[in-house]
């Protein structure tokens, strides 16, 4: 009988990476996680059945830690003051990637896949990216690195991300042009300058997921508190020339118009509304959820994302958030927890990959 893989979660979240998991063709067994966050600890659990949860992971001795197959996690951006000036591993010494490295150095786990925020790559002027695939390297990791959309696996949203995937031990390749990201392209010809342990995984992932968009993600019976209801947003609403609203489906983002600071007084960002015909922009970890612009009863309304909605766009299926929403969590935290998260279908699209890539 074939072994599961055994999975560890560091930066848990409310689980996108494990939720990406129970939707692909891995067969595995999620034997440890850790999660400094209580709520988002509590949301992790409505959905995941898991003993060996833990929190701040810097507090947990890398001994401790049970053998895995797959260390995985969306590790904080830091500042790394002296990247750049030292060498290897005390460049990295104080930050939360530092966690990573020392688990991976003792475990050696097969496989490593991590996520983080697009400006990963120009942070520190490329330092901070530099040191982390350095140091992956010399863990022994053959490693790829990109820049994926999350739209690129069918959800409603605009959500670039930066994914790194190791293999320990794995065949070496040069590397050659990233297809997706050109500031990955010319790290990847310095990785190649410097030789570093190097392979070409993700240009051979190829998503073909069936596209959606906000309408399609919709709550019915939505509570009026996320509606904009003052008079003088029903006024400018009755002054808009309905013709000009999108009404077909576009696999981008559709800002419709920005209310004026007169009729909503806000941020320029909080007062972008946004067609339900098109995708979301990125979701953030605030409760400002984007706005949208819609037609119900022949009648037009504003209102913002629900805690809900923003789930649904970053992929996680009902049954997930049913879970949740039999807990009672509070909106703050909701939009807090789906402005963190990893989108799951991509989790799902890279590792249907990974297995496919090392014929397991």
């Amino acid at each position: 009988m074939k072994n599961k893989i055994r999975v560890a979660s560091l930066f848990s979240g409310i689980g996108g990476f494990e939720q990406g998991f129970k939707k692909s063709k891995m067969d595995y067994e999620l034997i440890f996680a850790s999660e400094i966050d209580k709520y988002a600890t509590m949301t992790f659990s409505y959905n995941f059945s898991i003993n060996n949860m833990h929190g701040d992971i810097k507090a947990i001795n890398e001994n401790d830690i049970p053998d895995h197959d797959l260390l995985c996690g969306g590790f904080p951006c830091q500042s790394f003051s002296v990247a750049g000036k030292q060498k290897g591993f005390n460049d990295i010494r104080g930050t939360l990637f530092f966690d990573v490295v020392r688990i991976i150095k003792t475990k050696k786990p097969k496989y490593l896949f991590l996520e983080n925020v697009k400006n990963l790559i120009s942070h520190d002027n490329g330092n901070t990216i530099k040191t982390i695939l350095k140091n992956i390297s010399d863990c022994g990791y053959t490693f790829d690195i990109t820049i994926i959309n999350s739209n690129e696996a069918g959800v409603p949203q605009s959500r670039e991300r930066t994914y790194i995937v190791g293999i320990l031990n794995y065949r070496v390749e040069k590397f050659v042009d990233d297809k997706r990201n050109t500031t990955i392209t010319s790290i990847k010809k310095w990785a190649n300058e410097n030789k570093l342990k190097t392979m070409n995984f993700f240009n051979t992932i190829e998503m073909h997921n069936k596209k959606t968009y906000i309408k399609n993600i919709l709550e019915e019976n939505v509570d009026k508190k996320y509606y904009l209801n003052s008079d003088k947003v029903k006024k400018y609403i009755n002054g808009l020339d309905k013709n000009e609203l999108s009404k077909k489906t576009d696999n981008k983002i559709i800002k419709e118009f920005t209310l004026p600071r007169d009729v909503h007084n806000d941020l320029d960002r909080q007062r972008r509304v946004y067609s339900v015909y098109g995708i979301s922009p990125t979701l953030l970890a605030r409760s400002d959820s984007p706005k949208i612009i819609f037609e119900e009863n022949n009648t037009y309304y504003i209102r913002k994302l629900t805690p809900l909605e923003t789930l649904r766009i970053q992929g996680f299926d009902n049954k997930f958030t049913d879970n949740i929403q039999k807990n009672g969590m509070s909106d703050t935290q909701l939009y807090k927890q789906s402005g963190n998260a990893v989108s799951p279908p991509v989790i799902t699209e890279i590792i249907n990959n990974l297995m496919e890539f090392t014929n397991e």
